[in-house]
């Protein structure tokens, strides 16, 4: 800067960019600060709604899931199939092409959304509802990490979870662990013992 005139060497006034730069720096970081704790609150919320819908699937009375694993190689998929009511549970026997009637403790029912407790949901987003079956649901994306193939290793297994708005249960879960997918479906109206089927 040339002495006593305030401009530069060229006879240019010096550039006052920087000087505004800061301050909007600061406000930005001050915005970001705001906002990060609320993407965090909302993240909990939602992992938390997850955690509450497998809960009260345990909770039920009464419902029908279908579970579809599909594996690479296998020509189709595995289905399992079951239909709780009350203390019962009726559930498929591929291998030997038949209904199998067994008790269904509190501890099995527990044992529903053991895998959620295990392994928690993490990175939940509430995404676009929907409907299914006529009823109005909420989509949830999350991701799990699941123990690897090898020792000590693990990975990431991304799931979406549909659950209903009205009641809080789950209608629809698809997942991905590795090169398996998942999908399984519940609903809870008119179930009724599958024999005759």
């Amino acid at each position: 800067m040339a002495p006593g005139t305030g401009r530069g060497a060229g006879g240019t006034a010096p550039s006052r960019a920087p000087a505004r730069v800061r301050p909007a720096a600061a406000l930005a970081g001050l915005v970001l600060a705001a906002l990060l704790p609320g993407a965090a609150r909302a993240t909990e919320a939602d992992c938390a709604a997850i955690t509450a819908a497998m809960q009260a699937l345990g909770a039920a009375e009464q419902f029908h899931s279908l579970l579809t694993v599909q594996t690479p190689g296998r020509r189709r998929p595995v289905r399992q199939e079951r239909f709780v009511l009350g203390d019962v549970v009726y559930a498929n026997s591929p291998a030997a092409g038949r209904w199998v009637k067994l008790p269904m403790t509190a501890a099995e029912r527990q044992a529903l959304g053991a895998g959620l407790v295990a392994y928690p949901p993490q990175d939940c987003h509430e995404e676009a509802g929907g409907e299914i079956g006529g009823a109005a649901v909420r989509l949830y994306s999350f991701r799990q990490v699941l123990p690897g193939t090898g020792e000590g290793s693990s990975s990431e297994a991304p799931g979406r979870l549909w659950v209903a708005a009205a009641d809080g249960r789950p209608r629809r879960y698809e997942g991905q662990h590795g090169e398996v997918q998942v999908t399984l479906t519940i609903d809870y109206d008119g179930v009724a013992p599958p024999y005759g089927q």
